[in-house]
């Protein structure tokens, strides 16, 4: 075969493993972005949002397998204890963690849910 007609089926090659690796880096990003809990659950992620997210969720985790699953578990980890446990994945901490946020906000809902008595009609049911 002669350079001329070698250069468009190297092209095509090329052309394609490319289209390849972008699907499968595509595909990466759709499962990871099913595994990260986000409000609204719906919401559309951009890739370096999704990298974020995954590693602010990371350290997130991090501290609930360090804490346990009390309330706000990334801020008594780094707070109290002096952020010894900050990790490779999140080595600039904020000191808000939006899971935790999340979980406490649907915590206390559950908790308000159980201990308020019921109202009907604007009276008070005990």
């Amino acid at each position: 075969m002669s350079k001329k007609k070698e250069l468009p089926i190297q092209r095509y090659h090329a052309n394609a493993r490319e289209r390849d690796r972008t699907h499968s880096v595509n595909t990466a990003f759709s499962i990871l972005r099913t595994l990260i809990p986000t409000e609204p659950a719906d919401r559309k992620l951009s890739k370096i949002e999704t990298l974020r997210l995954a590693s602010s969720y990371i350290s997130h985790l991090d501290a609930v397998l360090i804490a346990g699953s009390i309330d706000q578990p990334c801020f008594r980890v780094n707070g109290k204890l002096g952020g010894q446990f900050k990790n490779k994945f999140d080595m600039t901490r904020s000191q808000v963690c939006t899971f935790c946020l999340t979980m406490h906000k649907k915590y206390n809902l559950e908790i308000t849910s159980q201990l308020l008595p019921d109202f009907i009609g604007g009276e008070l049911v005990l």
